[in-house]
């Protein structure tokens, strides 16, 4: 299976596990109908129905009409005439979402903002979950982690798309995930592997507690530790001569305990300097790349176009110094022009924006060259001669031309 059509599949089943829970939450409430695991695998049946209809016909009066009826039929045969015509809330909230999105180019901004449409409906369904059985409400709670699970996959798998990402791998990932879901997230599987934990947890709960008590008496000891650090460490006379010990003993004792306690007190005051510099230092370890080869770095910082148009272009270019500050300069007239092409997208890498160009621009050559000397002066530590400067700027002249010659999308 393409990538293409896995995302279609992906959509109609995110409508479509919507359409079931936005439905049966209405229904229940409302009309005391209680849902059914069977109706929602119907439902995603028909959506399959749905699209082979679609790419086999463009009237889509007689694709609604006939889509209907089959599920009115089907679910009249299974569950008798209670309830039936209700459940037609279900097929024709499916039908309106995967209507509306077909013949939609496959964008993850597209999918984003519907994402963020269905989940807004199921946030004002959710208030009628107050009219509703408890019974009801926790059957539902699976179909709402796959619908999130799902839509996650869909925004994955389109930004693969757009950007030329895929490969047979990660389809192949994305299937798995998907069936897996699906399977674990069975009302009757769920309701099963929930039960088994809860025994589970029961079976283990005193391990648990031995662990938690263990861990305590751990944290007794340094505690008690600091409590002395900010102590009063001056006893008055008083307090030393109710002690049956001889008062110049216990003035000796005092002495050595004062003296124990600064030594502590320094020692820990020592310790969390040393872990504050550490930390410090881990932090600015992890701003460098150094050992770091061409591929381990390619792709790893995204940027965003639009918060560098945000700064002055003077202020930009001044940080880029040197022969690796010329190569990035040039790139970045590259990502403006292909930004005013519309090509450019927010949050994309060098290489995706390589990939997403080759169907604008007639040979990449001179593209492939620029980005990979952008990735090389940008995330390497090696050095860029003046002859990788004077070829980059040849294929950069070439290539803005043929951007320029490239109408706006």
């Amino acid at each position: 299976m393409n990538l293409y059509n896995f995302i279609k599949i992906l959509y109609g089943i995110l409508v479509s596990t919507f359409a079931f829970v936005i439905s049966s939450i209405i229904l229940n409430s409302i009309g005391g109908v209680n849902p059914s695991f069977y109706v929602y695998l119907i439902t995603v049946v028909f959506m399959f129905l749905f699209y082979y209809m679609i790419n086999n016909t463009n009237k889509y009066k007689l694709i609604i009409a006939i889509h209907n009826l089959l599920y009115f039929i089907i679910l009249y045969g299974i569950f008798g005439k209670s309830g039936n015509l209700s459940l037609q809330m279900i097929v024709i909230i499916q039908e309106l979402l995967l209507l509306s999105a077909d013949g939609i180019s496959i964008t993850r901004d597209f999918y984003r903002n519907r994402l963020k449409s269905l989940v807004i409906g199921l946030l004002i369904g959710m208030f009628f979950t107050l009219f509703e059985s408890k019974q009801v409400t926790t059957f539902l709670y699976p179909f709402y982690i796959l619908f999130f699970l799902t839509g996650i996959l869909l925004l994955r798998a389109s930004r693969a798309f757009q950007y030329k990402l895929a490969s047979s791998r990660r389809v192949k990932s994305y299937i798995f995930i998907l069936v897996l879901s699906l399977v674990l997230f069975n009302p009757y599987i769920y309701s099963l592997a929930i039960g088994t934990l809860g025994i589970l947890y029961q079976k283990i709960q005193w391990i648990i507690v031995k662990i938690l008590y263990a861990f305590s008496l751990l944290l007794m000891y340094p505690m008690k530790v600091i409590q002395l650090l900010f102590q009063n460490k001056n006893m008055s006379d008083a307090s030393v001569k109710m002690t049956d010990i001889p008062y110049e003993d216990q003035k000796l004792i005092q002495s050595d305990n004062t003296f124990i306690l600064s030594v502590i007190k320094i020692l820990f005051f020592i310790g969390i300097v040393i872990i504050i510099l550490y930390m410090f230092k881990l932090i600015l370890n992890r701003r460098k790349f150094k050992h770091k080869s061409k591929e381990q770095l390619f792709g790893i910082e995204r940027e965003s176009l639009d918060d560098s148009f945000k700064k002055k272009d003077n202020s930009i270019k001044n940080n880029w110094t040197g022969r690796k500050g010329k190569i990035l300069e040039m790139f970045y007239d590259i990502q403006k022009e292909t930004y005013r092409k519309n090509i450019f997208k927010k949050s994309m890498t060098a290489n995706q924006l390589l990939n997403i160009s080759k169907p604008y621009i007639d040979g990449d050559e001179e593209f492939k060259y620029i980005v990979d000397c952008y990735n090389e002066a940008k995330f390497s530590t090696h050095e860029v001669s003046d002859e990788m400067i004077d070829e980059t700027r040849g294929k950069y002249k070439t290539l803005k031309n043929k951007i320029k010659e490239i109408k706006k999308i």
